[in-house]
């Protein structure tokens, strides 16, 4: 499996909305029936204030995107098409944005996601704050996880961006 790494812009956002929509389509995450159409339009924008994105593709299909705040040392978004998990494509995502930053880095999950709780996990991440805030309709709870060691976790090394 060839993958290339690019980096995305606003441009992106269409095809960055339907991996975030399949990967969020898991029932463990977000009940179908308490969605909200107005919640699920335009869910998420690459900031003009220091945003930056990077897409992962597979055959010219983009299959992975990554969106983070260098200044805030922080990933806003990090989805993998369900059918491209565990192949490393996203541990590659996230070692690229650590080389970026090359300091303390930090996501926040729901705490309801247990797949993405241990994948951080699994790579260093350690939970660092919690809280309940709205989501889909409901009180939900949020966990940071920051990663202070700046050592790369992924077993496969990062792709080199074209």
């Amino acid at each position: 499996m060839k993958i290339r790494l690019r980096h995305g812009t606003s441009l992106d956002d269409i095809s960055c909305q339907g991996i975030m929509d399949l990967a969020l389509e898991d029932s463990a995450i977000t009940d179908p029936e308490t969605r909200s159409p107005i919640e699920n339009q335009n869910r998420f924008r690459l900031s003009k204030l220091g945003g930056h994105r990077l897409i992962a593709s597979f055959d010219r299909k983009d299959v992975a995107f990554v969106d983070y705040l260098i200044a805030k040392q922080h990933i806003k978004y990090l989805f993998v098409h369900p059918k491209y998990q565990r192949k490393g494509i996203g541990a590659n995502l996230l070692n690229s944005v650590q080389e970026q930053i090359k300091d303390a880095i930090s996501v926040n999950v729901l705490s309801i996601n247990e797949k993405a709780v241990l994948w951080y996990l699994g790579r260093g991440f350690k939970v660092s704050n919690c809280w309940l805030e709205r989501f889909n309709g409901k009180n939900t709870g949020w966990l940071k996880l920051t990663r202070a060691d700046v050592t790369l976790q992924s077993q496969r090394p990062s792709k080199k961006l074209k």
